[in-house]
């Protein structure tokens, strides 16, 4: 509002200049020596121009008069803000200052000036601050650190006033404090705010004194609860605090004990009296004391009364000391006579030093006779598990050879009675396979050769699977065989816990007359209970440890007691522990029994395995397939040929991998089918069997028959990608398993 004036009182100036330089120039223009006429024409073109200029001056002035209204409104209105600005300052209760961008005082309020009464009369507006910070310093209301005088201080509050942004806290006379701030604006200025904190500053004061005197209360309790004797002294030897214990331990009277007493004649009193007989040791305290460098690690100081203190200290921060002393009478005598008994013991310790070693020296030559011992333990034991695995190794290859002739003889025509008998032989030989390979098992048990492999596992594709193959069995007993269905998945080693399982259900058949065999599982918290029931004669209760030792069998006396060797529980129990299963028997005489084997259940992995069905033969025509058979045993090869070419396969022999490869190149067609035996004279069945595909180009279907039952050639043959046959083999199962590879 006030710049629109101001333009209309110059447009009017410059007006009223044109008028006055158009009128010279009238004026200036009249030429007496011309004619009448040139003076008329002059004078009416003036006429006009006058006119013109006239009526822009009327209008000027008209618009300029309303500027001048405006300008006196606009006026009128500064002066209300100004004035309400000013009384609205006056109110603040803070100390308000304006200064302009040239350091200038615009304005400030009574609070402000009140603060320090001997300057107020000096802050006028105009007055530059560096002036006004002169006065401050000059003031007798200002209260100067020690350390800074008024020059300094002046240097410094101008400084934090030509920051952005600036605050300090100034002690004033009389105990008052004041917080002094500025900040500059967006124009420049600079706004000073002063605060009278004296009501907190002294808070604040009064609150830290109490917490202190709270503080020196409990740290006197403190003191007085400890078992030393503590003592403070300050800087200059001048005693601060002290506990009862102090006083008690080093006699003192009370009259010594004051706050601040000097310790030259506290410590001449002690070194007089009470460490009289100590001089030496009361000298080296004083003088740690006169000049703590760093702490002072233990003295002991003796008193006049025989009482032994030892003596530390620690140097604080501010430069004081800290002495403490404790009674350690006690402990010395104690450490006395520990050094007097140690001296005695050490006689009796080498005495019985001497006779520890002659003892040590016994025991080390019977550890070496047990180390040995143990050593040929192990030897036996190894020893007789590679007995046990040629010895069945070669059992089973003329037992597997019996068995092929065995079934041979069966297809030829042989009459009921002589079939009667077959059936028998065939009988006996299954008994000594079971024998032999139970016996095997036991062996491998116990050296310790067997390791498990825990995995989660589908408990229904253990029961399923053999449910299928012990029906059979259980069909000629008459008994019903039934597996209950569950959807369990449990944490165990598929192979051994199949193997547990198949003696228990194998157990259960042979021992139950009438009635059924019950398989299932159920869960019991975080485990799996796997239980066979059955419905036989029942195991008395003291008869249920016994059973599980080698070759123990119940009612063997019985005229119609069941045929067995008495090892298959002795195998449950060796593969359990190896597993860390729990086994348990419950048993009712004439009633039946229950075996349970219990393990870890987990969840269902992500991809749950079919459970396999009953391995059936496929309907595939052999009679249009080609074998190449491969073992060293020519009886046993003779055999495999014969079974092969009843069946109507072209079965062509051989008797190793290199008399195999010379055969395969004079076939006109690539076999269908290699069946071989693993342990050949050189190299394994596996070998041959790879070296055949190698030369035909592809995996020709094959199955490996072998006597070797380990865990590690089983696991070899089927990373091979080559199915896996046990001898002695069993003609169903043989052909069951040729249907499915060639099927495949």
């Amino acid at each position: 509002m006030t710049r629109e004036p101001e333009g209309l009182e110059d447009r009017l100036r410059k007006l009223e200049k044109i008028n006055r330089a158009l009128m010279s120039r009238v004026e200036r223009s009249t030429d007496f020596s011309g004619n009448g006429f040139s003076l008329f024409q002059t004078a009416i073109v003036l006429e006009g121009q006058v006119s013109a200029r006239t009526s822009d001056l009327k209008r000027t002035l008209e618009d300029l008069s309303d500027a001048y209204a405006r300008l006196e409104d606009a006026r009128d209105e500064a002066e209300t803000a100004k004035q309400n600005l000013t009384s609205a300052i006056e109110a603040v209760s803070e100390g308000f200052a304006l200064f302009d961008d040239a350091e200038d005082l615009v304005m400030c309020n009574a609070p402000f000036r009140a603060l320090l009464p001997d300057i107020a009369a000096r802050l006028v507006p105009g007055t530059p601050f560096a002036r006004i910070a002169d006065y401050f310093s000059q003031s007798r209301y200002l209260v100067l650190d020690q350390q800074r005088n008024a020059e300094a201080w002046r240097a410094a509050r101008t400084e934090l006033f030509r920051k952005p942004h600036a605050a300090f806290i100034q002690q004033l006379s009389g105990d008052r404090w004041i917080q002094v701030s500025n900040k500059k604006t967006e124009t420049g200025a600079t706004v000073v705010f002063q605060t009278d904190i004296t009501d907190i500053v002294r808070g604040e004061r009064l609150r830290r004194e109490r917490e202190l005197d709270e503080q020196a209360q409990l740290l006197q309790a403190t003191l007085d609860h400890l078992p030393q004797g503590i003592c403070m002294f300050s800087r200059d030897l001048r005693l601060k605090a002290w506990n009862h214990r102090f006083v008690d331990l080093l006699s003192l009277p009370v009259r010594l004990v004051v706050p601040l007493a000097g310790f030259d004649r506290l410590w001449d009193w002690l070194g007089k009296s009470v460490f009289a007989f100590d001089p030496v040791g009361a000298g080296r305290v004083a003088g740690w004391m006169r000049t703590p460098s760093a702490d002072l690690d233990p003295i002991e100081l003796t008193k006049s009364d025989g009482t032994i203190l030892s003596v530390s200290g620690n140097v604080m921060p501010d430069g004081g000391i800290v002495v403490s002393f404790a009674d350690v009478t006690a402990a010395r005598h104690a450490s006395d006579a520990l050094r007097e008994a140690k001296e005695t013991l050490e006689e009796r310790v080498e005495e019985r030093t001497a006779a520890l070693t002659r003892e040590v020296l016994e025991r080390r030559a019977i550890e070496v006779e047990l180390i040995n011992a143990r050593d040929k333990a192990q030897d036996l034991t190894k020893s007789k598990t590679r007995f046990l695995a040629a010895a069945s190794h070669d059992v089973l290859q003329p037992l597997n050879a019996a068995r092929i002739f065995l079934s041979l003889l069966s297809g030829t025509g042989l009459d009921t009675r002589q079939l009667h008998f077959a059936g028998k032989v065939d009988m006996a030989f299954g008994s000594v396979e079971e024998v032999l390979g139970t016996l095997l098992d036991i062996s491998r048990f116990d050296s310790g050769s067997v390791e498990a492999n825990i995995v989660p596992l589908s408990v229904a594709e253990i029961l399923t699977t053999l449910t299928a193959e012990f029906q059979p069995l259980a069909d000629q007993k008459q008994l019903k065989l039934r597996c209950v269905p569950t959807g369990l998945f449990g944490l165990s080693d598929a192979r051994l816990l199949r193997q547990i399982v198949q003696n228990l259900i194998s157990n259960a058949i042979r021992y139950t007359a009438t009635g059924g065999v019950l398989i299932g599982a159920r869960r019991r918290g975080a485990m799996i209970s796997l239980q066979v029931w059955d419905t036989g004669l029942g195991i008395p209760e003291d008869k249920r440890d016994f059973i599980f030792e080698e070759f123990r069998r119940l009612g063997r006396d019985l005229p119609d007691a069941p045929k067995g060797a008495g090892l298959g529980l002795a195998i449950v129990r060796r593969v359990a522990r190896l597993l860390d299963h729990r086994i348990e028997v419950v048993s009712e005489l004439g009633r039946g029994s229950c075996f349970a084997i219990e393990f870890p259940a987990c969840p269902a992995p992500q991809r749950e395995a079919r459970p396999p069905t009953a391995m059936e033969r496929l309907p595939v025509d052999l009679a249009s397939f080609t074998a190449i058979v491969i073992e060293n045993d020519l009886v046993i090869l003779e055999g495999m040929m014969e079974l092969l070419q009843e069946r109507g396969m072209r079965a062509i022999p051989a008797v190793s991998a290199g008399e195999a490869l010379e055969t395969l190149q004079s076939l006109d067609k690539t076999p269908d089918l290699i069946i071989a035996d693993y342990h050949l004279d050189q190299g394994t069945g596996s070998d041959a069997i790879a070296a055949l595909r190698h030369a035909v180009g592809h995996q020709i279907p094959a199955i490996v028959v072998t006597a070797d039952h380990t865990a590690k050639v089983q696991a070899e043959i089927r990373d091979s990608g080559i199915a896996y046959l046990r001898k002695p083999i069993k003609t169903a199962e043989f052909f069951a398993l040729i249907h499915k590879v060639i099927a495949e």
